[in-house]
Protein backbone atom coordinates (compact mmCIF):
# COMPACT_ATOMS: atom_id res chain seq x y z
CA UNK A 1 0.00 0.00 0.00
CA UNK A 2 1.34 3.39 -0.93
CA UNK A 3 0.33 6.78 0.42
CA UNK A 4 -0.43 10.09 -1.26
CA UNK A 5 -0.78 13.25 0.80
CA UNK A 6 -2.78 16.36 0.08
CA UNK A 7 -0.32 19.27 -0.29
CA UNK A 8 -1.74 20.96 2.84
CA UNK A 9 -1.09 17.98 5.13
CA UNK A 10 2.39 19.41 5.74
CA UNK A 11 0.71 22.54 7.12
CA UNK A 12 -1.52 20.38 9.29
CA UNK A 13 1.50 18.64 10.81
CA UNK A 14 3.38 21.90 11.37
CA UNK A 15 0.37 23.45 13.11
CA UNK A 16 -0.08 20.40 15.35
CA UNK A 17 3.59 20.35 16.33
CA UNK A 18 3.62 24.09 17.07
CA UNK A 19 0.40 23.89 19.09
CA UNK A 20 1.55 20.95 21.22
CA UNK A 21 4.99 22.48 21.82
CA UNK A 22 3.46 25.83 22.79
CA UNK A 23 0.76 24.44 25.07
CA UNK A 24 2.97 21.84 26.74
CA UNK A 25 6.19 23.82 26.68
CA UNK A 26 7.88 20.68 25.40
CA UNK A 27 9.35 19.95 21.99
CA UNK A 28 9.51 16.28 23.06
CA UNK A 29 5.72 16.26 23.56
CA UNK A 30 5.25 17.58 20.03
CA UNK A 31 7.58 14.88 18.69
CA UNK A 32 5.57 12.21 20.55
CA UNK A 33 2.35 13.44 18.91
CA UNK A 34 4.00 13.31 15.50
CA UNK A 35 5.10 9.73 16.26
CA UNK A 36 1.49 8.91 17.17
CA UNK A 37 0.42 10.30 13.80
CA UNK A 38 2.99 8.12 12.02
CA UNK A 39 1.68 5.09 13.91
CA UNK A 40 -1.93 5.87 12.99
CA UNK A 41 -0.99 6.30 9.32
CA UNK A 42 0.72 2.89 9.45
CA UNK A 43 -2.41 1.35 11.03
CA UNK A 44 -4.53 2.82 8.24
CA UNK A 45 -2.15 1.28 5.71
CA UNK A 46 -2.62 -2.14 7.31
CA UNK A 47 -6.42 -1.90 7.26
CA UNK A 48 -7.41 0.83 4.81
CA UNK A 49 -11.09 -0.11 4.66
CA UNK A 50 -11.49 0.41 8.38
CA UNK A 51 -12.88 3.77 9.39
CA UNK A 52 -16.09 5.71 9.68
CA UNK A 53 -17.43 6.69 6.27
CA UNK A 54 -18.22 10.39 6.21
CA UNK A 55 -19.29 10.94 2.60
CA UNK A 56 -17.68 11.87 -0.70
CA UNK A 57 -15.50 8.77 -0.45
CA UNK A 58 -13.81 9.92 2.75
CA UNK A 59 -13.17 7.78 5.80
CA UNK A 60 -12.04 9.00 9.20
CA UNK A 61 -9.99 7.34 11.92
CA UNK A 62 -9.06 8.62 15.37
CA UNK A 63 -6.05 7.54 17.39
CA UNK A 64 -3.14 8.53 19.57
CA UNK A 65 -3.30 9.31 23.27
CA UNK A 66 -6.86 10.23 24.18
CA UNK A 67 -7.98 9.57 20.59
CA UNK A 68 -7.07 13.20 19.85
CA UNK A 69 -5.62 12.63 16.39
CA UNK A 70 -7.98 12.59 13.42
CA UNK A 71 -6.98 11.44 9.97
CA UNK A 72 -9.36 11.85 7.04
CA UNK A 73 -8.47 9.67 4.08
CA UNK A 74 -9.74 8.06 0.92
CA UNK A 75 -8.79 5.03 -1.12
CA UNK A 76 -7.67 4.87 -4.71
CA UNK A 77 -8.02 1.16 -5.39
CA UNK A 78 -6.75 1.55 -8.95
CA UNK A 79 -3.36 2.66 -7.58
CA UNK A 80 -3.44 0.63 -4.35
CA UNK A 81 -3.10 3.96 -2.58
CA UNK A 82 -4.37 5.59 0.61
CA UNK A 83 -4.94 9.32 0.06
CA UNK A 84 -4.40 11.27 3.29
CA UNK A 85 -6.49 14.42 3.07
CA UNK A 86 -6.46 15.93 6.55
CA UNK A 87 -4.59 15.37 9.79
CA UNK A 88 -6.18 17.20 12.70
CA UNK A 89 -5.64 17.36 16.45
CA UNK A 90 -7.87 17.83 19.45
CA UNK A 91 -11.13 19.63 18.88
CA UNK A 92 -10.05 21.15 15.57
CA UNK A 93 -12.97 21.55 13.16
CA UNK A 94 -11.70 19.51 10.22
CA UNK A 95 -15.04 18.82 8.53
CA UNK A 96 -15.13 21.93 6.28
CA UNK A 97 -11.68 21.05 4.94
CA UNK A 98 -12.80 17.64 3.67
CA UNK A 99 -14.71 18.98 0.66
CA UNK A 100 -12.01 21.57 -0.09
CA UNK A 101 -9.23 19.02 -0.24
CA UNK A 102 -10.71 16.46 -2.61
CA UNK A 103 -8.76 15.74 -5.76
CA UNK A 104 -5.38 17.32 -5.00
CA UNK A 105 -2.67 14.79 -4.22
CA UNK A 106 1.07 14.44 -4.16
CA UNK A 107 3.28 11.53 -3.19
Amino acid sequence: MQFAYHPHVGRDLQAIAEHVATVSGSKAAAERRLDEIDNLVAEIGRSPNSGARIGNGWLVRHGGAGQKITIVFGLDDSRDCVQIGIIAFGRQNWEPKASQRAGHWCK
